[in-house]
């Protein structure tokens, strides 16, 4: 069948328009409400990002709050280590954002594939040009997880031979139930292709916004003023709909890790001179989940 420029064809036979496709540039502007708490880590290049989009990218209606750092560093430093663990050399990073995840493991060998939106991506690609040199296998791709022809540009530049983990930390939470489907649908169909993992920090069940709300109060009233896709109905109520919800996708063997995990590796505590104990219920009912099929 043949589809007008307005609408998109979906691998499992939804249709997306150009207009759903558009609305979720509302959620672009997180990528730095989470590119500034990482700068109060020791992550590579952290930095450096963030001070390129303080100058490229300015946004006003971006409320930045640094007590963000922990909860971000746990999440970022847990998808490295489940990866690491892995050893799985090839990887597409949806909804990267600016994250050095791709720059970082581009340069230890790995194929890495980051997919944003065309706005995201292209500053991403900017930004890397200015502080460092972009690998050969660093491949930043234009797209959208709904889209499942996106995903196709991905797989063209990969081994159908080896091994695939796909990772997102910061979309799923943006999306209603009916679109974290299509997501996910489309994440199972590639896997069915390359085999491999799917590993996501964006299934934390709604406990974990009470916590946040504690250590962070304005967080995510500041975060409804740069999206309207903030709502707590859309998140998942506990660990026993995460995995009945992956189930009906497809996906069979779910492992659940937790933030806390990492807390004595975070090095924001010291940076912001806040106490860990503090966090301990935040990092706690945070998690990231490690999906197979």
């Amino acid at each position: 069948m043949i589809y007008t420029h307005k609408e998109l064809k979906n691998k499992n036979d939804k249709i997306i328009r150009d207009d759903i496709l558009d609305n979720f540039k509302s959620i672009s502007p997180t990528a730095i409400v989470t590119s500034y708490p990482r700068a109060f880590t020791d992550i590579p290049y952290e930095k450096e990002i963030y001070q390129w989009l303080q100058i490229n990218c300015k946004n006003n209606d971006v409320e930045l709050n640094k007590l963000l750092a922990p909860e971000i560093e746990a999440r970022y430093k847990l998808t490295n280590k489940i990866l690491d663990e892995l050893n799985i050399k090839q990887v597409v990073e949806i909804a990267a954002g600016y994250s050095s995840r791709g720059i970082i493991y581009a340069e230890k060998g790995y194929e890495y594939v980051e997919m944003d939106l065309e706005e995201v991506a292209r500053n991403k690609v900017r930004l890397l040009k200015d502080i460092t040199n972009i690998p050969n296998n660093l491949h930043i791709v234009s797209g959208n997880a709904l889209n499942y022809a996106d995903f196709e540009k991905c797989e063209k530049l990969l081994d159908k031979n080896k091994e695939l983990a796909i990772i997102n930390e910061g979309l799923l939470r943006y999306l209603t139930f009916e679109e974290k489907e299509i997501v996910a649908k489309n994440i199972y169909n590639v896997l069915k292709e390359f085999n491999g993992v799917w590993i996501t920090c964006d299934v934390t069940p709604k406990k974990f916004i009470d916590k946040q709300n504690v250590c962070l109060p304005d967080f995510n009233k500041n975060l409804n003023k740069v999206t309207s896709r903030n709502d707590l109905q859309d998140r998942f109520r506990d660990i026993e709909h995460i995995k009945a919800f992956m189930n009906k996708i497809g996906f069979k063997n779910i492992d659940i890790h937790r933030f806390i995990e990492m807390k004595e590796q975070l090095k924001s505590f010291e940076i912001l001179g806040v106490a860990k104990e503090e966090y301990n219920e935040l990092l706690e009912n945070a998690i990231v989940a490690v999906i197979k099929i």
